[in-house]
């Protein structure tokens, strides 16, 4: 006996909208939380360098860093806001990032709709809040690491790119914008290039010579790099000149991985797991293009990742982006593929994916990180503590640090106003000259044995500490070289060879030992 069609069933406009509200309104309070302390400490130092440029300090002279010009030129911008509007770097470095953010998003929702395969009800409503969610959740930590603003700045790029590949090319004005925006990113770190590399083979594959040379997007990010290229040897020609050089010799060799590590690192490693299996269900069936591009976009994210060959997992976070945005796509066009929905009936199930997989991204991202954990234990954390030891012993807030690391130095010198009396930010050079221990050699090398390289450090620092007489020398225990001769490095003993620093030294005296940390203060006069 036939059965009666069972009519689907229908749901109210108000209950899709609950549905679907929280997708976008959890990022943006979930943005809210960047704000408290603390910002990213590689952020930070970045922040702090750019400010002391700003501020006077010629950039790659008086401040050494190995990174390229256009990251400072970039971290300026909150430091030029700072100047003429309430509030500090640190807080409008998290405001820019914001509005990039929001600006990323909103141009993003409009290329959706360029692309024709993504015309179908789940992939319209699926891909923005996943899209979201890794603007704003994801990144977590690493949140404004530079892999971050680039996946924020190339998202836009992205799907523009997803349109090409189908046929349907932005307005000219536009692609020119999307293809600038991404180059200021891309141009951060040479690595990125690998990005824009593939995309544009992939495209050039598909479309042909004809239309890829009048595409302005390539153009536009190629000029960006070209000028940005130009500057290293021009407007800041002491970085090609000088630093470019140091940092290939003393700052490649740091880091415990090489790129063969890094291919099956923990993070990468699935990843590129992710992205071929992803790859291969989209492309076979969805026959979607768009995943096509998407796959391209996270091989090259990954190859810039495997480049870089240093293991830190933000490295990763454009992969793991792209990966995730996939599998969405993967998702939403199989469903609108095999599963057709009339436009009428679709509210429902629509809403429902889309609540029911958002919420398992999120869950999954509270397990892997719990939320702000750093934000919410930051006064009992060794940054928040050494934060207040500098503040009750250092009038001045001026330091000099004798470490490896990064953290805990910053973002704590950013929230107290202070400032590192010396050229360079940590003990980079020294870790790149001391990375290996050959055989029987001497602990330190003996200042007339020294490279070019050791030797202007050996100095520099020396006397950078002489001239300024910092209220606190802070010295770090683990100095992140190898063991030698059975026996480590260490930071004092070793500058303490030299006559400037050992004559500044007497005027110090051991205040306290604290975590990995001796901490000297300079005596008060009689």
């Amino acid at each position: 006996m036939p059965t009666a069609t069972t009519k689907p069933p229908s749901v109210p406009a108000r209950v899709e909208r609950l549905l679907l509200l929280p997708l976008f309104v959890l990022p943006v309070l979930w943005l809210a939380g960047y704000f408290f302390p603390p910002i990213n400490h590689d952020v930070a130092a970045i922040l702090d360098v750019s400010a002391r440029w700003v501020h006077g300090e010629r950039l790659y002279v008086e401040i050494i860093d190995e990174n390229l010009p256009l990251t400072f030129v970039v971290h300026a911008l909150p430091i030029l806001t700072a100047r003429v509007l309430p509030g500090g770097p640190t807080f409008w470095f998290t405001a820019w990032v914001v509005a990039g953010i929001f600006a990323s998003f909103w141009a993003c929702r409009r290329l959706i709709k360029l692309v024709p395969s993504a015309d179908h009800a789940l992939t319209e409503a699926l891909l923005p809040p996943v899209l979201l969610f890794l603007f704003t959740v994801l990144p977590n930590e690493h949140f404004g690491q530079r892999e971050h603003i680039l996946f924020i700045a190339s998202a836009p790029y992205l799907f523009a790119s997803m349109a090409r590949a189908e046929g349907v090319a932005p307005a000219r004005g536009a692609a020119i914008a999307i293809g600038l925006v991404a180059g200021l990113a891309m141009a951060m770190k040479p690595h990125y290039l690998a990005i824009p590399a593939a995309v544009e083979l992939y495209l050039l594959v598909r479309r042909g010579w004809r239309a890829t040379l009048a595409d302005p997007i390539p153009w536009a990010i190629g000029l960006v790099a070209l000028a940005h290229l130009v500057s290293m040897y021009t407007v800041f020609r002491e970085y090609g000149t000088f630093v470019m050089p140091l940092a290939v010799e003393a700052y490649a060799p740091i880091g415990d991985s090489g790129w063969r590590e890094v291919l099956g690192s923990n993070v990468l490693g699935p990843t590129l797991v992710a992205l071929a299996i992803f790859g291969l269900i989209a492309i076979v069936f969805t026959k979607a293009l768009a995943a096509r591009v998407l796959l391209v976009f996270g091989i090259g994210a990954a190859c810039s990742a495997i480049a870089q060959a240093k293991g830190w997992p933000y490295h990763v976070l454009p992969a793991l982006s792209a990966a995730i945005l996939l599998a969405a796509l993967t998702v939403s066009q199989t469903v609108d593929r095999y599963l057709p929905i009339s436009r009428s009936l679709h509210r429902l199930p629509v809403a429902v994916i889309s609540a029911t997989l958002m919420v398992l991204l999120y869950f999954q991202a509270a397990l892997y990180t719990p939320p702000f954990y750093k934000q919410r234990q930051f006064e009992d954390s060794i940054g928040g503590r050494l934060q207040h030891i500098i503040e009750q012993n250092a009038p001045n807030r001026t330091v000099l640090a004798l470490s490896p690391g990064i953290y805990p130095l910053w973002p704590l010198i950013n929230y107290i106003g202070g400032r590192m009396t010396m050229r360079f930010l940590t003990m980079w050079v020294l870790q790149g000259v001391y990375a290996t221990c050959d055989d029987f050699p001497a602990l330190y090398n003996p200042p007339d044995t020294m490279s070019d390289t050791e030797k202007m450090v050996f100095d520099m620092v020396s006397e950078d500490f002489a001239r300024e007489q910092p209220d606190l020398l802070i010295v770090d225990r683990i100095a992140g070289i190898p063991r030698c001769q059975g026996k480590e490095f260490d930071y004092l003993e070793y500058f303490l060879q030299n006559r400037v620093f050992a004559d500044a030294f007497e005027n110090y005296e051991h205040l306290m030992d604290f975590d990995r940390y001796r901490i000297y203060r300079r005596k008060k006069k009689a």
